[in-house]
């Protein structure tokens, strides 16, 4: 069976040769942004290195008990350690707990192996302790640690691992992928290469989540009735928003994402820069909202929503947060 993953050749020819013998690594890092495939290379690594049935050298049949185990992420010797729910951080207990694992023989495969995505949200004291495994590692150890970048990581630990990048695929090339493999209807697969930049992860989760689109619809609804509303209006909205039973802070980084998208399209088109839009559906609105407001303005909004999104995420008021984006943004009516 082929690797079945759009894209990323040369990372996959990377691993399927560090399968043999002799060449596996204790650890590695995989980079890219979220949903470029990260965890989904790092558990076609693991079939192929634990595969009952490998059909040649570096691949894995996909069927066998290993394999299924793998897919399910209930493999014996397979460990994914997440941030837990309600916390922002991984933090250095769950990494002691690893290490405790990563101390006893495998169950039946070469290696125990760790798989650890997103470590750029380790705190601290989770990647100092890290490095212990790293720079000591059991000899049947198999580390794998996903993150958006090298940088975002302790230049200690990245130094000790095998780096692997991986980059979002061609809008075009998602796109055909989407149709010819995953039979999406080709409107549909067209939007979805938009909307994700390429990223094949995110577009098949979004195709499975309809209610996620339909959201982001209304968030750009909301913001085109926003852009010909008075303040008293937009300040009514918010009061709107927080009536509903989704968390404020969550629901309001939601729509700062989402209009920090159409922004960044609407940037693209005054400024007739040759790159594809993410939001095709509101085209018009992009074209006539770029019409009238300069460079100078939009790059004005564009940096007040990323300091919307650092502000939430820094736990500041999400309701002062979002009336303070609302009353700066123009006013277009």
């Amino acid at each position: 069976m082929q690797w079945d993953i759009l894209g990323h050749e040369t990372a996959i020819n990377f691993l399927k040769n560090h399968t043999k013998p002799g060449k596996t690594r204790h650890a590695y890092l995989i980079t890219g942004p979220e949903g470029v495939g990260r965890e989904t290379l790092s558990l076609a690594f693991a079939k192929a290195l634990n595969c009952q049935n490998p059909p040649s050298e570096g691949e894995f049949c996909g069927l066998c008990l290993a394999c299924r185990q793998i897919n399910e992420q209930r493999y014996p010797d397979l460990m994914t350690l997440r941030v837990t729910e309600g916390s922002k951080d991984l933090k250095i207990d769950q990494i002691r707990e690893m290490q405790k694992m990563l101390a006893l023989a495998p169950y039946q495969s070469r290696y125990r192996i760790v798989l650890i995505p997103d470590f750029q949200n380790a705190t601290i004291g989770a990647s100092n302790a890290l490095l212990k495994s790293l720079e000591e590692p059991p000899s049947k150890a198999l580390l794998i640690l996903t993150a958006d970048a090298k940088e975002s990581l302790l230049e200690t630990i990245a130094s000790r691992c095998e780096v692997l990048r991986l980059r979002p695929s061609g809008i075009q090339e998602l796109e055909r992928y989407l149709v010819e493999d995953k039979a999406i209807e080709q409107s549909s697969a067209k939007r979805l290469a938009h909307l994700t930049a390429g990223r094949v992860g995110t577009a098949l989760s979004l195709n499975e989540k309809p209610g996620e689109l339909e959201a982001y619809d209304e968030a750009l609804e909301d913001l085109a009735n926003l852009l010909q509303s008075k303040l008293r209006d937009r300040l009514q909205y918010v009061e709107k928003r927080l009536s509903k039973k989704a968390a404020p802070r969550e629901q309001f980084a939601f729509l700062v994402a989402t209009w920090l998208s159409f922004w960044r399209d609407v940037m693209i088109i005054r400024e007739g820069a040759r790159v594809p839009l993410v939001n095709l559906k509101q085209t018009d609105l992009i074209k006539k909202t770029a019409e009238v407001i300069d460079p100078n303005q939009i790059e004005t909004v564009l940096k007040m929503h990323e300091r919307s999104l650092g502000l939430l995420d820094s736990y500041v008021n999400p309701r002062l947060v979002i009336e303070n984006l609302l009353l700066q943004i123009p006013i277009l009516g």
